[in-house]
């Protein structure tokens, strides 16, 4: 995990978070805030006083997690989410990282639970938000109000003119799917888009790449080893290709483009740009 926390950092809900849909996202909004609220008693020298703060504020996020995750798998179940059961056991891990953690308090020192607390929240709270509910709604959306909200928005920008000029460029190429074509021409569009959009992602990560050996930052190995697993994730995508119909690899695009590369660049792309001023 990439452990990158100083004295300005703080567990912030971010409009590009959401998943659009009221409820969900609240719940989400509320459980940031319990977060942040155990984040900030962590940072006070280690005491009686501040473990048992500490261990109340923990078994509220508890709380309200096992109430969210409930929430949660209602609303799968009444829209009749096809992985239900997969996101249950995610839910379940979850909750058993929390447990462990409430075990561990009194032995850990103050560093170590700030970090266990600052990897929980980013690697489940938002890695979860951002890769796994964001499916269950962009399973429950129609294709009409996928491609309508479907592009590049201001709120993915990095504040790096280059990289972000390049973010959009891949935006632009999976953009190029949803336009309507003759019916005897749909087999070679889709096959010049996936290679244009596969193309111009490796040579977006070499860029990147390049960038991160110019400033030694220190999770490159880590970086590239998720720029492997994109490139793995549309390799799959094609070979699913003769099985889907033009509604379903539609949607399957759109899925890959906001899960994938969405979640890379607000969580993986920033944490280069922050470090680099930071350092």
């Amino acid at each position: 995990m990439n452990y990158i926390l100083n004295s300005n950092t703080s567990i912030i809900w971010k409009s590009e978070y959401n998943i659009n849909n009221l409820k969900i996202d609240r719940e989400h909004q509320h459980l940031f805030a319990i977060a942040r609220e155990a984040l900030n008693i962590s940072k006070f020298k280690k005491n009686n006083e501040q473990i048992d703060k500490l261990k109340k504020i923990i078994t509220k996020l508890f709380d309200y997690v096992g109430t969210h995750f409930s929430n949660e798998q209602k609303y799968m179940e009444k829209i009749k989410y096809p992985d239900l059961e997969k996101h249950k056991l995610l839910h379940k891990n979850m909750l058993n990282m929390l447990t462990k953690l409430v075990s561990e308090l009194n032995n850990m020192e103050i560093e170590e639970i700030q970090k266990s607390l600052y990897d929980f929240i980013e690697e489940y709270f938002i890695r979860h938000i951002i890769l796994e509910d964001k499916k269950i709604q962009l399973w429950n959306t129609n294709l009409e109000d996928l491609k309508k909200n479907f592009g590049w928005k201001e709120i993915y920008s990095v504040n790096n003119t280059k990289i972000d000029a390049e973010h959009k460029r891949l935006f632009d190429i999976a953009q190029e799917a949803f336009i309507e074509v003759d019916e005897e021409l749909k087999a070679s569009k889709i096959k010049t888009i996936l290679t244009k959009l596969y193309d111009y992602m490796k040579t977006h990560f070499k860029h990147e790449e390049h960038y991160m050996q110019e400033i030694n930052y220190p999770y490159i190995k880590e970086h590239k080893k998720l720029h492997a697993e994109i490139i793995l994730t549309i390799n799959n995508f094609v070979k699913k290709l003769p099985d889907l119909n033009d509604t379903l690899f539609e949607k399957e695009l759109a899925k890959i483009i906001d899960i994938a590369l969405v979640h890379h660049i607000i969580q993986e792309d920033r944490k280069i740009i922050n470090w680099a001023r930071n350092n």
